[in-house]
């Protein structure tokens, strides 16, 4: 048992795997062809097919108040608080949703300490600040330390993403300072690279465009170079059904760098939603930028 329990949304890695590794996963609902599924319940294979389509396509709404609070009550039970860290509220309502549920849970659960962060972020990124906090809470550490840790690494956080297409984020209303690249890019026939995170707000910002997948990587990599050059990289690389690109992103990584972890999953449903098949995302930091705060 943790002093700490570790939640977050479904806009990172399937429940499953977030489970083996501590966090808990309060999932958005995906609805398909006017029919509500949890995004743990929908069958992947069958998504892909009917965004490959890219016409009536899936939506996602987030998790009600009530479905928040009775995961938290569910916890409650066996952690002394809980840190709920959300992906960059300037996506969805669910950290709205979440602070709502923070308010009953003070009414019902008064023992219980509840933390709430905004990432700033999606996809790896969330999914990398998320089982860094949960490793802190197996290991024993305080709400108190975590969520200090959490909040200095957020600033810290480079998230960077490439998919086929930038339609799904427009039809979803994620494009935000992107809008311009997703109308020209089938004139234009390039592949852009997009960052969200603390440095470029919380919404999506285009970076650089490329013509193909494979510039595109090694562009990825060149920006880690000149943003965390210097000590040991943290990484976490998803993707929607593009496990040898992965793969392939995971090696460039550690031929360049000292990388002290790196995980690699599949996206879930929900970031597929707004990607699409064959995203492919990474998000780093270099550890020695807490070290040297005395956070790790």
């Amino acid at each position: 048992m943790n002093k700490v329990a570790i939640t977050t949304n479904s806009a990172c890695v399937f429940a499953d795997e977030a489970k083996e590794k501590g966090v808990t996963i309060i999932p958005f609902h995906i609805i398909i062809e006017g029919k509500d599924y949890l995004d743990p319940q929908v069958d992947m294979e069958s998504l892909y097919v009917l965004l490959d389509r890219k016409e009536n396509l899936p939506t996602t709404a987030p998790f009600t108040v009530v479905e928040c609070f009775q995961t938290w009550q569910e916890l409650s039970q066996n952690a002394e608080a809980i840190l709920h860290i959300s992906m960059t509220q300037a996506f969805t309502a669910a950290y709205t949703v979440a602070l709502q549920a923070q308010g009953l849970a003070w009414e019902k659960l008064p023992e219980t300490r509840i933390e709430l962060i905004d990432s700033r972020t999606v996809g790896s990124g969330l999914g990398l600040m998320t089982l860094e906090a949960a490793e802190m809470a197996g290991q024993g550490e305080d709400a108190s330390e975590i969520t200090e840790f959490v909040n200095h690494l957020i600033p810290k956080v480079t998230y960077l993403s490439m998919r086929d297409t930038l339609l799904y984020l427009d039809k979803g209303g994620r494009i935000f300072e992107a809008k311009s690249w997703a109308e020209a890019e089938h004139k234009l026939c390039l592949r852009a690279i997009v960052e969200i995170d603390d440095y470029s707000g919380g919404v999506t910002k285009p970076v650089s465009r490329v013509k193909t997948r494979k510039q595109a990587m090694d562009k990825m990599v060149e920006i880690a170079k000149e943003r965390a050059e210097d000590g040991k990289l943290h990484i976490f690389i998803g993707h929607t059904r593009t496990p040898e690109e992965a793969e392939e992103l995971k090696n460039m990584f550690e031929s360049n760098f000292n990388c002290d972890k790196i995980y690699v999953y599949d996206e879930s449903a929900t970031v597929a939603v707004f990607n699409g098949r064959n995203l492919i995302d990474v998000a780093f930091y270099a550890a020695a930028d807490l070290v040297l705060t005395g956070l790790r």
